[in-house]
């Protein structure tokens, strides 16, 4: 059974969601899985996580990796703009 994971991320703009997604991009090559695969996507102001894994327990280190990482970049950036 296959299963599969979407979420979408609001972020205050544009600039944001792209600067997450380069910041995050080398991070897509290198967390390289055989039970899950994931797709991030910048979109305007939202960024969309796609993850598909084989078994549960895949599924749930690949969302806790991923939403860990997402978290992280959003309050950095955040802050970063806050600052100037």
């Amino acid at each position: 059974m296959i299963l599969e994971s979407k979420t979408t991320f609001e972020t205050n703009n544009s600039s944001t969601a792209n600067n997450i997604y380069r910041t995050l991009e080398p991070e897509l090559e290198t967390l390289v899985s055989e039970r899950s695969s994931v797709e991030l996507l910048a979109n305007g102001t939202k960024l969309e996580l796609k993850i598909r894994s084989n078994d549960i327990i895949s599924m749930r280190a690949a969302l806790n990796t991923w939403l860990r990482l997402i978290k992280i970049s959003y309050e950095v950036f955040n802050s970063f703009d806050q600052i100037h």
